[in-house]
């Protein structure tokens, strides 16, 4: 499963790559969400290889939706995680895969093509950087910590994580809002944010950084500071020593 999850994702890297900065006409799922060709193509070369593999398995896509096959195997699977970013020519986008067995996710990789980075967890066998272990930062003071967040398309529910923002503003050392939530969160793993929120985000877009941020010694809850779901719409995630701090912060 690992070798063909790795498979998948640098050959979709190499057909997002040709047509980065020639991506064709752009639509809209809505006024902010844009859709290229490219989603799709990424979508769907990644579901035949894995198909052709396992062709058994569910599948749950951003681009495709649910593809039920009655197994307790599930690919969850954002083709391009930062598409407004990658339709700007900023290099900072990922192919998202996890894998959930049974309603838990035991396999993700996140994989930035322009950069190389690939980000790999597998449950119970920590995370890796390009096949170097990662840990999250050892930072216990607000003060310290800098903050990843992602804005939803939704404005209102925008507008509720500013105003979740504007609580944290001076506590923390900086914010950034770089544009892909799975990159986000696998820069969390690796020691270089400290904090990320985000009140809208979908399974394709965390199943794998999740699995990655826990096995990087970090934690991932809800807003409500529960253990982090599939089903969950939001997403605190944390060094794990900032975690109920972070969460005391934006009560």
């Amino acid at each position: 499963m690992k070798s063909i999850m790795l498979k998948a994702a640098k050959e979709a890297g190499k057909i997002i790559l040709r047509y980065y900065g020639n991506y064709g006409k752009l639509k809209f799922k809505n006024p902010r969400s844009l859709l290229t060709k490219v989603d799709i193509l990424s979508d769907k070369r990644i579901k035949e290889m894995i198909s052709k593999k396992f062709p058994t398995h569910n599948f749950l896509t951003e681009e495709s939706g649910a593809i039920k096959k009655n197994s307790e195997y599930t690919w969850i699977i954002d083709p391009i995680d930062g598409t407004t970013n990658f339709v700007s020519e900023i290099p900072y986008f990922a192919v998202s895969i996890g894998l959930v067995k049974n309603k838990e996710v035991v396999m993700g990789i996140v994989y930035n093509p322009c950069t190389k980075e690939t980000f790999f967890a597998e449950k119970g066998k920590g995370a890796f950087l390009n096949n170097k272990i990662i840990k999250v930062s050892n930072k216990n003071n607000i003060k310290d910590a800098l903050l990843a967040f992602a804005l939803p398309s939704d404005i209102k529910i925008a507008k509720k994580t500013l105003s979740l923002l504007s609580k944290v503003f001076g506590y923390v050392r900086g914010m950034r809002n770089p544009g892909s939530a799975a990159l986000n969160m696998c820069y969390l793993a690796s020691g270089k944010f400290d904090l990320f929120l985000s009140l809208s985000l979908n399974s394709w877009d965390a199943a794998a950084a999740y699995l990655i941020i826990n096995e990087a010694d970090g934690r991932v809850t809800s807003i409500k500071n529960g253990e982090w779901k599939v089903s969950d719409k939001t997403c605190i995630a944390t060094n794990k020593s900032l975690h109920d701090k972070f969460i005391k912060l934006i009560k």
